[in-house]
């Protein structure tokens, strides 16, 4: 479908971040006829047909490359005239998950014979929405973007106007790639805290609810008739009374016994105007949800009387809900979230195997969590899509899920964010400063990933001459010694590999200067291999000979250069480090070398150990992130040697997290302790490898 009539267009007032816009038109419906919506738009939108949701959400792209939907909308028209309502999230703001543009939308209902019943113009009327506050501009952080607050049952007055057709710009000329997102039914969820507060400080409503005075009440002291750990949904609602007069208000926390992401959804009963402050997360080690860390918490400013509260532009991903109600009385007939997923088929684990099984399918729920317009490293704390944590996310999912066209979509999305520098992006869509080099490196190992697990030769086609591009920038700059020079950290290279020690782009407060690094080589060695068979799938034989070339010479300096002979390891870089000798650069460079050691090296005994293995040597452990890396050495040297330990290594890995509340697995194995600190991910997608490797050692595949 093209947009035959339609323009870009937006309210007839001065442009601001963070606002809403309600765009209204009005669709007569035909007997017997269809009808179909396009629609695209920066940053996001939500239609209401008649005040009922009918579709939500824009496709994440750039102002370059943009997506429409094209959605049936005849099942949620009534006969007759119909009330065409969508609401316009301008965000304004850079963000790990967006690009910033231009404020505007269009779209374009056509009927069964392609022909515009009604078209956005300068004709459709607009204006701010009543339903938002508008132009707050509070972050949630600068990765995720802005927060939001809502107005839920009041009247709105400003009037609507005309709108702005916004000239000199491109007509979106992408379909979306992947299905829409299913908004299911609302989550089961449990009462697991409950009482009053009193906020001691007014610092943002984050930092006060994590500061605020709680004083727990039993169940019954708010609703004497009230079972404990009240469950939602529920036939009945629960009537919160608070007689304490010192306190501000009634809080209460959720449990819903599942990692989830989805969109907050409340229905209350107020006898007062009130504010009701909404925090979320993963645990609750505080006694409450971590809002002051990262801002997650949003406000909705609710009218008095009975209102459902909800909003479809914010999804969150966490476990844990907090409701502080500003009011002494509420009652209280749901809380909790409304899931949203992308639609997939889902495996069930059957090998006989309780443990491993349950791995599996807790590996499932943290991949569903992290897929949604397009991969995500995790659903609370970023919902950014990186090549390398990406890869893992399609590994799996090639088998658990047997997804082809969401993996297909996202590495297309990624080829978009080269830069003038010829590397790629941090994350897709961003422009966000900085890049790392490596990763540049990993989205040739993706590619030719897909090419071998689909068979599609059509991806590589559309971006073969970026892919030349990008790995020629790295080839066209070896030095004499046959290796790249790493660019040295600056705002925007950051010289990482993994979070762990002399890995991390910067040690003790020193930032990597340039040099030679071992695992940038590996990396590039790793991408020479997959560019190879890329250009050998498209019978581009003079490539793949090149780039094989380069490769061989390329593993010649990284065996001369890195490897230190008595201590028959790998080191990672030359300098005051060298001696901390990590699993990580031994692993990577195994896999480039494809296993072609020098005799009595030490490399497989500390990657096999995962650290010392009683060498004497500093040596630094791998984390969940690298475990592909580390577990195919393994694999490339000694199969049937390794297939053993690998498996126990994992049950024993993951069941550590099992028996520790996971229903979702962590970015690293000290979960909310680690590195990270306070914003440790409880749900990360690059830590569901084990649904891969349970498939490739346990002959499923």
């Amino acid at each position: 479908m093209t947009f035959k009539k339609a323009g870009w267009i937006w309210l007839d007032s001065a442009v601001s971040c963070d606002e809403h816009a309600e765009f209204i038109d009005t669709l007569v419906k035909k007997d017997n006829e269809t009808y179909t919506l396009a629609i695209s738009c920066d940053t996001d939108y939500s239609l209401f047909i008649n005040e009922e949701l009918a579709e939500f959400g824009q496709y994440a792209d750039y102002p370059h490359y943009k997506v429409y939907d094209s959605v049936d909308i005849t099942k949620h028209l009534s006969d007759g005239e119909n009330r065409i309502k969508i609401i316009v999230w301008y965000s304004g703001a850079e963000t790990s998950t967006h690009v910033t543009g231009t404020p505007l939308l269009i779209y374009e209902v056509t009927d069964s014979n392609d022909c515009p019943v009604i078209w956005s113009s300068e004709d459709t009327l607009s204006r701010l929405s009543p339903e938002y506050l508008q132009h707050q501009n509070i972050l949630i952080s600068s990765q995720l973007g802005l927060s939001f607050g809502k107005r839920v049952g009041f009247s709105g007055e400003d009037a609507f106007k005309k709108s702005r057709i916004i000239p000199g710009t491109a007509l979106p000329g992408h379909i979306r790639p992947v299905k829409k997102l299913k908004l299911l039914d609302r989550a089961e969820a449990r009462v697991c805290s409950q009482g009053a507060f009193k906020y001691t400080c007014s610092r943002g409503t984050g930092i006060d609810m994590q500061h605020a005075d709680l004083s727990f009440m039993f169940i019954q002291m708010l609703n004497g008739r009230c079972p404990f750990n009240p469950r939602f949904p529920r036939v009945d609602p629960i009537h919160m009374k608070n007689s304490l007069e010192e306190s501000e208000g009634i809080y209460f926390l959720i449990d819903l016994e599942n990692e989830t992401s989805g969109f907050i959804e409340f229905e209350i009963e107020l006898q007062e105007d009130a504010r009701v402050d909404i925090g979320w997360g993963e645990h609750l080690s505080d006694g409450r949800c971590r809002t002051a860390a990262i801002n997650f918490s949003c406000t909705f400013d609710v009218a008095k009387g009975r209102h459902m509260c909800t909003d479809t532009f914010r999804r969150v991903g966490c476990r844990y809900i907090q409701f502080f109600i500003h009011s002494k009385e509420a009652i209280i007939y749901y809380a909790g979230m409304r899931p949203t997923v992308y639609p997939l088929t889902v495996k069930k684990p059957d090998s006989g195997n309780l443990l491993r099984d349950t791995i599996y399918e807790v590996c499932e729920n943290t991949l569903i969590n992290c897929m949604h317009e397009h991969y995500e490293d995790c659903p609370s704390r970023e919902q950014a899509m990186y090549t390398l944590d990406s890869r893992n996310q399609m590994l799996c999912g090639y088998y658990c899920f047997n997804e082809r066209e969401f993996a297909r979509a996202s590495l297309r999305l990624i080829a978009e964010g080269m830069g003038n520098d010829k590397l790629l992006d941090l994350c897709f869509p961003a422009t966000i400063k900085p890049t790392i080099p490596s990763y540049t490196l990993a989205y040739y190992i993706q590619m030719s990933e897909y090419i071998e697990h689909t068979h599609d030769i059509t991806l590589a086609e559309e971006v073969y001459d970026k892919l030349c591009v990008m790995l020629n920038n790295f080839t066209d700059n070896l030095c004499p010694n046959g290796l790249f020079r790493n660019l040295p950290s600056s705002d925007r290279i950051w010289n990482f590999y993994e979070w762990q020690p002399t890995l991390m782009g910067e040690d003790d407060g020193r930032y990597v200067k340039a040099g030679f690094d071992a695992p940038l080589n590996a990396y590039l060695s790793l991408a020479l291999k997959s560019m190879s068979f890329i250009s050998r799938a498209l019978w581009k034989e003079d490539d793949a000979a090149y780039y094989s070339e380069i490769r061989e010479k390329l593993n010649h300096a990284l065996l001369s250069y890195f490897y230190d002979e008595e201590k028959g390891l790998f080191f990672t870089r030359e300098g005051d480090d060298r001696e901390r000798y990590s699993v990580f650069t031994n692993a990577i460079c195994c896999l480039a070398l494809e296993g072609k050691l020098p005799g009595g090296n030490n490399v497989l005994k500390i990657v096999a150990a995962d650290g010392d293995c009683g060498l004497g040597f500093d040596v630094i452990p791998s984390t969940l992130s690298m475990l592909s890396f580390r577990y195919d050495a393994l694999l490339l040297c000694d199969r049937n040697g390794y297939r053993d330990m690998i498996l126990d290594e994992i049950d024993r890995n993951y069941l550590h997290m099992l028996r520790n509340n996971a229903t979702s697995f962590w970015e690293t194995i000290l979960g909310d302790n680690d590195i990270i600190g306070v914003c440790g991910s409880l749900c990360h997608g690059w830590s569901a490898l084990p649904v891969y490797y349970y498939e490739k050692l346990c002959d499923r595949i």
